[in-house]
């Protein structure tokens, strides 16, 4: 226990938290075969592909084939060559693939509907009758305010031109 103390002491002391330690031991699976590892690598290799996906995508539409948006056991498989069934049930490290696997595909989940939440902005996603009415409106407010100018401009020259110009000019 007093060894305990001061090892959690000095990581605390170099910048190492328990929580470094904690991740370290969750992940001490990938270290009992090579193949655990580069599993491991596939999975994040897949997920952040998928994830880029997500981030391209913001329609519902865009989410009915699951294959572009997740993967499974076997895509894993053939990303490093061997059989998915003993990948994830037969060894030692199956357990802890598994598990990471799952967590995976939960955040793949998340992040989607998180993708769908957010709303849209920009002209891209308008269809094009909302897009027609706004370019009408805007046209028919700036000749209003282009028209309101120029009648304020007339406006302001009548007041400030001398009044002896505006009785030869026939103003007044």
């Amino acid at each position: 226990m007093n060894s305990d103390y001061y090892e959690n002491f000095l990581l605390e002391e170099n910048g190492q938290g328990l929580e470094t330690t904690e991740v370290g031991k969750k992940l001490e699976w990938i270290k009992l075969h090579p193949t655990a590892e580069k599993a491991y690598k596939a999975i994040n290799n897949l997920k952040e592909e998928k994830l880029r996906y997500i981030r391209g995508h913001p329609n519902q539409n865009s989410y009915e084939t699951k294959k572009h948006w997740t993967f499974t056991k076997a895509e894993v498989g053939r990303k490093i060559g061997k059989e998915s069934q003993p990948l994830f049930n037969s060894n030692t490290f199956s357990e802890g693939l598994t598990e990471h696997y799952d967590n995976a595909i939960k955040e793949l989940h998340k992040s989607k509907e998180d993708r769908l939440k957010k709303t849209n902005k920009g002209y891209q996603h308008r269809t094009k009758e909302e897009l027609v009415n706004s370019t009408k409106t805007l046209t028919d407010e700036n000749k209003k305010l282009l028209q309101n100018t120029c009648e304020e401009l007339y406006e302001r020259f009548l007041n400030d031109i001398p009044l002896d110009i505006k009785r030869k000019l026939g103003l007044k």
